[in-house]
């Protein structure tokens, strides 16, 4: 159930507990990656399409039985037929729930559907629209329709003798036999590589990023088009010692000298053209340390409350942060170490993650973690950039990179007052597949009007900056 009964199916910090366990089973038992698998049902079928479509060479074919494919397809998930500004940002947010948009990435495995034609629970429509997404363009897909069957008819559902059979005569081809790489991202944070590709950064953060890439037979040339990637890498494997190596994307061509077996190459895109770089820039989001503000609960999360202000204030902060590990304790089947900022010292773990609770005028770390970045909330109001906003009913949510750390990050749950606790109160973040960009600001009206209450709302550029990202706001410098 992806971290207990009442977990995120196989989502967010599901997703994460499936590739540790796979991780952990391949430690364990020694097994083949080039014979990995992956087949569910029914939430676990979700699971299968969720997993198999963003890590795509991981498996040598995956079984998905009665799943569904998305949340806007089943679930509840949000849409919206002519989405505001706001409500487009937060549909962005959600970009790695989008099974169909990434579609493509199944030509990385074969697809075996195993769906009862009579399923009460989940809708055999939800096996029938993947089975004609798949019949445009994938080659090495099953269908079975199991006559009258319902959601559950036995062990043969979950132990169907043709689905393993599907999956015996599979396997993963090894990165140097690849010669063609198709691969969708909404995020690297989320899923960056695919065989000897890596994306490692976007233009555009949770837009999708595509790479269509081949090389020819003796390595030393490769050939691709990109969409919104800022940076990327190659593993060169299929060469011999000393080969002098050309990449042309997007029409730039780039002569990389004399390479050798196993090393990386670094290409940046600047100004329309590509051009190779030593390493990944310094600052720059990366698959250790991408966004969005979900990311903050990673990385063993430590939930650090405030106690600079007055009784109540102090007493909201510790309830909120108590909240939030005891909902994550609920529903993911795990703990966060939850401490007050007078005993809290971040010279001792400086590349875990925190979280902050309170504002700048109460929490005590407030200045040291995120003093120098573009956001901060104080009593009464709200600065974002060039953007204050006025008002003791103002939450706001948001994620930054942790100072002196390469891979750790800094979250706040903040609040301007005593309402803005109470509207920062009933904060979601823990539902699977509930996109939160970067940065969201809300008032408490948002508990009434919905995303008509969002004040700011955005990602944060490629470089962390507020200049080279994407926003949307509602009300001018003193709204």
């Amino acid at each position: 159930m992806g971290r207990g009964r009442n977990g995120f199916d196989w989502e967010d910090w599901g997703r994460l507990d499936a590739l540790e366990v796979l991780a952990e089973a391949e430690r364990l038992f020694g097994t083949d990656p080039a014979h990995t698998y992956l087949t569910g049902h029914s939430m676990g079928g979700h699971g299968t399409w969720h997993l198999g479509v963003l890590y795509p060479d991981r498996w040598a074919a995956i079984g998905p039985s009665a799943g569904w494919h998305s949340f806007s397809s089943y679930g509840g998930g949000p849409t919206w037929e002519d989405p505001t500004p706001a409500e487009a940002m937060l549909a962005r947010a959600g970009h790695a729930s989008d099974t169909v948009e990434m579609a493509r990435n199944y030509l990385h495995h074969g697809v075996y559907i195993l769906h009862g034609e009579a399923d009460n629970n989940v809708p055999v429509t939800q096996a029938r629209f993947m089975r004609e997404l798949l019949s445009d363009f994938h080659a090495d897909f099953s269908y079975y329709e199991r006559p009258g069957a319902g959601h559950w008819w036995g062990d043969e559902c979950v132990d169907w003798p043709p689905l393993f059979e599907f999956f015996r005569w599979h396997e993963r081809p090894d990165d140097d036999t690849v010669r063609r790489i198709e691969f969708v991202t909404p995020d690297p944070g989320i899923s960056a590589r695919s065989h000897w590709l890596t994306v490692q950064t976007q233009s555009d953060p949770l837009e999708f990023s595509r790479v269509t890439i081949e090389r020819d037979e003796p390595g030393t040339a490769y050939t691709g088009t990109t969409e919104n990637v800022a940076v990327l890498s190659l593993e060169l494997h299929a060469i011999d010692p000393g080969e002098a190596v050309t990449v042309t994307l997007d029409s730039s061509v780039v002569n990389l000298g004399e390479v050798d077996p196993g090393d990386r190459i670094w290409l940046e895109q600047s100004a329309g053209s590509w051009q190779v770089i030593p390493s990944l820039p310094a600052g720059l989001k990366n698959p250790e340390r991408s966004g969005t503000f979900k990311d903050a609960f990673r990385n063993r999360a430590v939930l650090v409350y405030g106690t600079r202000g007055n009784r109540k204030e102090d007493a909201a902060c510790y309830a909120k942060a108590r909240f939030d590990a005891e909902m994550f304790w609920y529903r993911g089947n795990g703990s966060f170490d939850v401490v007050a900022d007078t005993d809290f010292d971040p010279e001792l773990e400086p590349d875990r993650n925190v979280v902050l609770y309170g504002n700048a005028d109460t929490n005590a770390h407030w200045r040291a973690l995120l003093g120098d970045g573009p956001v901060r909330v104080e009593r009464g109001e709200i600065t974002a950039g060039d953007h204050r906003f006025r008002g003791e009913d103002l939450g706001c949510c948001f994620i930054r990179p942790r100072p002196e750390s390469a891979t750790a990050s800094v979250g706040a749950v903040a609040w301007t007052g005593s309402a803005g606790w109470i509207a920062a109160g009933p904060g979601q973040y823990f539902i699977s597949g509930a996109g939160f960009p970067d940065l969201l600001i809300f008032s408490a009206d948002m508990l009434r009007d919905g995303s008509d209450g969002i004040r700011g709302i955005g990602f944060f550029g490629p470089d962390w900056s507020m200049e080279r990202g994407d926003f949307v706001w509602s009300g001018g410098s003193d709204y």
